[in-house]
Formats: C-alpha cells, sequence, structure tokens
C-alpha cells in the first residue's frame, strides 16, 4: 500500500539571492553603482547637469541677471517646488511663481523619463549582470513616459495635499499635526517603488501606486530604514567626493567660491543615479519577498 505524505512547503522555500537586509539594499545598490559608474552619470548626471543649463538660460533670458538666482527654487517634482517655496521668506511676484512652476513640470517631466531609464538599466544589469544598454534603456523609458510622469506627478500631488493639511492644522492641535507629518512619512515609504513598478511590471500610474502600496504591505520598517541609512551613506560619500575635489581644483583654480560649484556640481553628477537604483534594488527585494510569502500566507 502507497501511504501519501502531505508535502512541507517550508522544504521547498529558500530564501532567494535577492531578498535583502537593511544594509544589503543599500550595499547592493553602491555596487551596482560602482560597477557602472560611468553609465549611471550619462544617464541621469549628464541629462541633470544640461537640464540646469537650460534652466539657467531661460531664467536669464526672462527676468535677467537675477533670474539665475532662483534655480533653487526649481524642483524635480511640485513638492520640492513646495518645500522649497515654504522654507523662505522671500516675497515672489506672481509671474515668477508662474515660470517657477513651469519649469518644475519640465523638470518633472525630465526626471520621470531619467528615472525610468536609470531603473530599467539597473534593473537588467542586476538581474543579468552586464546586459544594461543606455540607448534601450531611454528608449523603454520614452514608451513608458506617461505612466513614469504621471506617478510621479500623483504621488507629488498626494503629499502636497497631505502637507498642506498638516500646516493648516498647526492652530488647531500639534498632536493631530504630527500625526499628519507621520502620515505623510508612512505614505511615501509605501509608495516608494511606485515608479519601479511602471518599469519592470509594466504598470500604469493607478496601478502603479496600488501595487507599490501592495508590495510594501509589512515591510515599512524596512524600506523606511534602509531609505535612511541609504541617505546618510550618500551624505558620507557626498562629503568625501567634495573634499577630493576641492583639494584637486583648489590647485588648478584660485577662486575658492568657484572651486566649491565645482566640487557640487562633480559630486551631484556621480551620487544622483544613487536614489534609482536603490528603487531598483528594493523592487526585486520586495518581489523575492512577496514570492516566498505566498506559499507560507496560510502558516
Amino acid at each position: 500500500m502507497t501511504i501519501l505524505t502531505k508535502p512541507n512547503p517550508k522544504a521547498s522555500i529558500t530564501r532567494s539571492e535577492y531578498e535583502l537586509g537593511v544594509f544589503g539594499l543599500v550595499g547592493k545598490t553602491f555596487g551596482l553603482w560602482r560597477r557602472n559608474l560611468f553609465h549611471y552619470t550619462i544617464i541621469v548626471g549628464i541629462t541633470g547637469a544640461v537640464l540646469v543649463l537650460i534652466q539657467t538660460f531661460t531664467l536669464l533670458f526672462l527676468l535677467g541677471n537675477t533670474g539665475p538666482s532662483y534655480l533653487d527654487f526649481i524642483g524635480t517634482s511640485p513638492l520640492d517646488a513646495v518645500i522649497s517655496l515654504f522654507l523662505t521668506t522671500e516675497p515672489f511676484q506672481i509671474v515668477i511663481l508662474i515660470i517657477l512652476f513651469g519649469l518644475t513640470i519640465a523638470s518633472l517631466i525630465v526626471y520621470s523619463i531619467v528615472a525610468g531609464a536609470a531603473i530599467d538599466y539597473a534593473y537588467k544589469d542586476y538581474t543579468n549582470p552586464g546586459s544594461g544598454n543606455i540607448s534601450e534603456s531611454f528608449s523603454f523609458a520614452f514608451d513608458h513616459a506617461s505612466s513614469l510622469i504621471g506617478t510621479q506627478l500623483l504621488q507629488s500631488l498626494i503629499i502636497v495635499g497631505l502637507a498642506t493639511i498638516a500646516l493648516l492644522t498647526v492652530a488647531i492641535s500639534s498632536l493631530i499635526m504630527f500625526a499628519m507629518l507621520f502620515l505623510i512619512l508612512y505614505i511615501s515609504v509605501r509608495l516608494a517603488p511606485a515608479l519601479a513598478t511602471v518599469i519592470v511590471e509594466d504598470q500604469t500610474t493607478i496601478t502603479a501606486l496600488g501595487r507599490s502600496w501592495q508590495i510594501t504591505g509589512g515591510f515599512f520598517s524596512h524600506v523606511f530604514l534602509a531609505q535612511i541609512l541609504l541617505a546618510f551613506a550618500v551624505l558620507v560619500v557626498d562629503l568625501v567626493i567634495g573634499v577630493i575635489a576641492v583639494v584637486i581644483l583648489v590647485t588648478i583654480i584660485p577662486n575658492l567660491d568657484v572651486v566649491l560649484v565645482f566640487a557640487t556640481i562633480t559630486s551631484s553628477l556621480i551620487l544622483s543615479p544613487l536614489n534609482y537604483i536603490y528603487l531598483a534594488v528594493l523592487y526585486k527585494d520586495l518581489e523575492a519577498r512577496g514570492i516566498g510569502r505566498k506559499y507560507v500566507w496560510w502558516m
């Protein structure tokens, strides 16, 4: 007589190589970045530098010599712009606000596509080393431009809306305001991989946000701590690169202010791709964890 035994699901489940801890997420991000630094600099850094030049000339043309002083108020999303304007006490004419808003929207469009290209390149290189291709990644991002732009815009509008409500609650109750700030943080973390789902899963704007919410379920602290660690690591590396750049450039350029500007630009060119690489690594980590969970959700 044949005896049938119930299979043990645990026996067939192994930890995926893509399932990483907090330090692993950051370490893998820097590993991919270091392996193809030149390519990432082209995808994100050079594109960003060209965009800043275009913005500078636009401000010069529209506002004269004072125009470039408003560069700091142009963000890559409405959220960035709102935060920049909120943190300043400088009064703005309505015409200047309109110009800054228009340039911010243009920046959002460009950086959404750049983000898509960087994520696509990083994801392919991560899962199949050496398979990343710059032109193919940009082409793929352009094909998904509407979803990328819509996702980036909707994420920003959600956070801006909640931030506005938080500010309005200041006069009512500080407790409510802090609760709103935590809600903003929570939602930001839960929606973090949304752009990656557009690229990897071919999701549209709404479904990308929903999918991001789904795969981050139960992993808030995991994603949040990784983002904090990444920000700290980037800050340290930024400082190191800046010091090295200053030491080298100060022997060539006698003006310290010019040296600091070039050092800042150099650091930005090199480090700007890291956030997008992290999104690709984070998505793969959450995907691996999701696959593992679906076999044991009932246990």
